[in-house]
């Protein structure tokens, strides 16, 4: 099943909007892309666990400082490692309610450090895998940037890959959406 709505609000709202019924204090959740730390928060203040994957010392540094700054350090694993190798850093038996990707750069910082296709897809493929009967995918694209629409194009061909029967696809625009305005899409089991 596929839907399409648009907002009026930040995409990063809507993707916290999203999720948030998703998730208890019981939850194990994943921020694929912990940049600044703004969704590892928002995760660790309603999550049993939450592992935190970034590629930059400076994503893991500013990640750290908001969860002492919140008192949310305790129930969360920083990882210094790229999203795509989530499946070696994650039992296989632990599986998420809640899985965010924020595609792109780290703001504030080297903007030519991106994430990147070829290992999106394959830390897609693996949230899937780690994703609970009753869990959700949040990924948000931003195809305004130097290898942003390619990646986006290859987000828009896996979920069209897709089973129907087992996987509930959402995109979420902006009402005032240009053609490099960013795109929020969440997948939702659906058995």
């Amino acid at each position: 099943m596929l839907s399409t709505r648009f907002t009026q609000h930040s995409l990063v709202t809507e993707a916290h909007k999203s999720i948030q019924p998703y998730l208890s204090e019981q939850s194990i959740s994943i921020d694929a892309t912990m940049g600044n730390g703004h969704d590892t928060l928002f995760l660790a203040r309603r999550s049993l666990k939450v592992y935190a994957f970034d590629i930059q010392e400076n994503a893991i540094n500013a990640t750290r400082t908001r969860l002492k700054k919140n008192s949310c350090s305790a129930n969360v694993s920083l990882l210094l490692t790229g999203h795509e190798t989530m499946s070696q850093h994650i039992n296989s038996e632990e599986k998420a309610d809640a899985i965010l990707f924020n595609l792109g750069y780290l703001p504030h910082a080297d903007t030519s450090i991106i994430t990147q296709e070829k290992t999106t897809l394959t830390a897609l493929d693996d949230a899937l895998k780690l994703l609970s009967a009753k869990g959700i995918l949040s990924i948000i694209a931003y195809p305004g940037h130097c290898g942003g629409q390619a990646e986006l194009q290859a987000i828009i061909h896996w979920y069209q890959r897709l089973d129907s029967s087992h996987f509930a696809v959402s995109i979420i625009r902006s009402m005032h959406e240009k053609p490099d305005s960013p795109r929020l899409f969440t997948i939702q089991n659906s058995q």
